[in-house]
């Protein structure tokens, strides 16, 4: 088992009021209001960009480390639910959540400290401990960041270390068997020299037959600032998880009739063999360097590993005369990825006439190595849904080899991103960004089998103007790339696939006062030349597919009384298959509700250590995937919470999906969902120093 160290991060929506973190003095009523609409408007975003939140031209929503634990926050997916147009995906006893993570109708990617992660959150999703806060950028992103999803940005901000002394331990416990520790700790070693060491063990069961969640992450923070204008940062941090790879259930009996109501914790894999076992080491640094003049720069490193074992059984298609009966195959595998990514930035104010221009330009270095080895297993039988019998209780499986391969990426990149002050009240951002890549894959240890370079040029051009001294209004334009379906592969003549692309327009209007954060937003947003089948030869792919989703989107948080905060958003989004030479034309994009709801409320008792808290969340009907015709029902969540601050204890329990929904989330495939988490309680019992 690998203890190399790492760097993690999760992101997301706007909740509860934002106070200071644990170890930091609590605030007094009073000043409540402005902690909650200036910390979550402070700062730039994604600790890279530069660029005022509350001067972004795009909808962003932030969630606190404070939120995660009012909320009882489980997983990556969990934070999602108070963003109107996200879906949260499925819950944390499911494989690799990020594939299912989805903002407006589209697949959104995770960066930490401003830098792309690949995969490493797929190893735990539930490692939370060392994030300050999770900002939630909305449709394609990629100038500074590079390739990203089409849907936005989860940008996860990690805990700085400090220059006083403190300590914090909690033990988390509840339904299911669950046991946790997280810890987080800070010391100041010198001058100048800061240390913080955040993390949390779990040992825990789950809802699901025979699946247990055996996890641990820990993280080492360090900040050293030998003068004013230097100031270096060390981020390193290790998850690993140990479980079952969890199959879901099959969508007769879930989301399709056919066969009785299907129990939600009903295990249809192979107990007996079934494993899944991951870890991830991940350490970021990097220096900011004042120069002459109010110019910086800052180089960035950082190097990630993503390490997986597993054996997995798989639901295919049901038995023609019986769908009861559930055909399955499986496969057995190994993943090694190595990861590393290398910045330098530039950054500065250069005034030309009127006009003050702040600038960063950028170079990045792409290094990407994976290895994928995989045998399928040949002896796994069909399952009764309704008396399972389990194949290898008795019997072993056989196996025979599938392939052993490579896939390797090389990649340049140089960007550039100019924050233009027009007048006092109107700005202008305008971005480029071009990217050389190099892929190739083929037998590991063997010759290339495919191999393509191309090149990419994205863009982003948005505006701010500050109406009066509460309202804003901006408009935007971005685009994005992805080479995740197309590097490395070639046409029916032999032509590389180009990257898929992306862009979002969107207009929208911000409010903020003394008690009252809101925005409205429409938008489109669209995956364009995505691989869809070659209409000549359908063995091979072309860029010629679509698909787009308009929408509107509201969001805000309101403090009535100093004690009493409101949270709530809706989003109405329309997603369509607009090209296909797939047969699905025409048809609604997976996984992408119409309608979606949140809203929450926290009130703090006054006179009293108490406060109250509640949530809402309501997702309207599916389709399964993409041109599916089989439908997700819609459901509705209602939480409730409790926290009581007695120093130097603190206590919050929660109790999640107050109701017992019977809910289920799509798998990634047109064979499976994954059941929701039923009614949960738990509580957590800290101690600050």
């Amino acid at each position: 088992m690998k203890t190399s160290i790492l760097v993690l991060a999760a992101s997301l929506a706007v909740t509860s009021p934002a106070r200071a973190e644990e170890a930091a003095p609590p605030a007094s009523s009073d000043s409540r209001d402005i902690i909650v609409t200036g910390t979550k408007l402070s700062g730039d975003f994604g600790a890279k960009s530069g660029i005022p939140i509350a001067r972004l031209p795009q909808s962003i929503q932030i969630v606190t480390a404070q939120d995660i634990i009012e909320r009882g926050v489980r997983s990556v997916g969990d934070l999602l639910r108070t963003v109107p147009s996200a879906n949260p995906g499925f819950s944390r006893v499911g494989p690799y959540q990020s594939f299912s993570l989805k903002v407006r109708g589209f697949l959104a990617d995770q960066m930490r400290n401003g830098i792309r992660q690949r995969y490493y959150e797929d190893v735990d999703a539930s490692a939370l401990s060392n994030i300050a806060r999770a900002e939630v950028l909305k449709g394609p992103s990629g100038v500074l960041y590079g390739q990203s999803a089409v849907g936005g940005i989860i940008s996860i901000v990690t805990r700085r270390p400090e220059d006083r002394p403190f300590a914090n331990f909690a033990l988390t416990a509840g339904q299911f068997d669950q046991k946790m520790l997280t810890f987080d700790m800070n010391t100041s070693l010198a001058p100048g020299l800061a240390v913080r060491v955040t993390g949390e063990v779990e040992r825990s069961g789950t809802f699901v037959d025979f699946q247990d969640l055996n996890r641990k992450n820990v993280a080492l923070n360090v900040r050293y600032a030998p003068s004013d204008s230097v100031t270096a940062y060390l981020v390193a941090e290790y998850v690993e998880r140990d479980t079952r790879r969890n199959l879901g259930l099959p969508l007769a009996g879930t989301v399709q009739g056919g066969v009785p109501a299907l129990r939600r914790g009903l295990y249809l894999g192979e107990p007996a063999v079934d494993t899944l076992t991951a870890d991830a080491p991940l350490v970021q640094t990097w220096v900011d360097v004042r120069l002459a003049d109010g110019w910086s720069i800052t180089p960035r490193l950082q190097y990630q590993e993503f390490n997986s074992a597993f054996t997995q059984i798989r639901l295919r298609a049901p038995d023609a005369t019986n769908p009861a009966i559930i055909n399955r195959n499986g496969r057995r595998g190994r993943e090694d990825d190595a990861y590393t990514i290398a910045q330098l930035d530039l950054t500065g104010r250069l005034v030309t006439g009127p006009f003050t221009h702040k600038l960063l330009i950028g170079y990045e270095y792409d290094h990407e190595r994976s290895r994928f080895t995989q045998f399928t297993l040949t002896n796994v039988s069909p399952i009764n849904v309704l008396a399972p019998v389990y194949g290898f209780n008795g019997t072993a499986p056989a196996s025979t080899f599938a392939f052993d391969g490579f896939y390797h990426i090389d990649a340049h990149a140089v960007y550039v991103q100019d924050q233009i002050d027009l007048t006092p009240r109107w700005n202008l951002i305008g971005a480029a960004r071009h990217s050389w890549i190099d892929a190739r894959d083929g037998d590991f240890g063997g010759a290339t089998n495919n191999r393509a370079k191309t090149g990419t040029t994205i863009w982003q051009v948005g505006s701010t103007y500050q109406v009066t001294d509460a309202v804003s209004v901006y408009a935007g334009y971005n685009t994005g790339f992805d080479v995740e379906n197309t590097a490395g592969a070639r046409t029916r003549t032999g032509t590389p696939l180009q990257p898929e692309r992306s862009n979002q327009a969107e207009a929208g209007l911000r409010l903020r006062t003394g008690t009252l954060r809101a925005s409205l937003s429409a938008f489109q947003i669209k995956r364009v030349n995505a691989v869809t089948a070659d209409p000549l030869d359908p063995d091979f792919s072309i860029n010629a597919g679509e698909q787009r989703v308009r929408g509107i989107e509201a969001e805000g948080e309101w403090q009535p009384l100093a004690w009493w905060t409101l949270t709530g958003g809706y989003a109405l989004m329309d997603g369509q298959v607009t090209r296909s030479n797939d047969g699905i034309a025409g048809k609604r994009i997976g996984d992408l509700p119409r309608h979606s709801f949140t809203a929450r409320t926290s009130v703090a008792v006054p006179g009293t250590p108490l406060t109250l808290r509640g949530g809402l969340n309501h997702v309207t009907a599916r389709a399964l995937v993409d041109g599916s015709d089989v439908t997700v029902p819609a459901y509705t969540l209602a939480d409730i919470g409790v926290g009581l601050a007695l120093k130097p204890f603190r206590i919050d329990a929660t109790l999640s999906n107050l109701f017992d929904a019977r809910y289920f989330t799509a798998s990634g495939n047109g064979f499976a969902v994954y059941p929701g988490d039923p009614r949960t309680f738990s509580v957590r019992v800290s101690v600050g120093f």
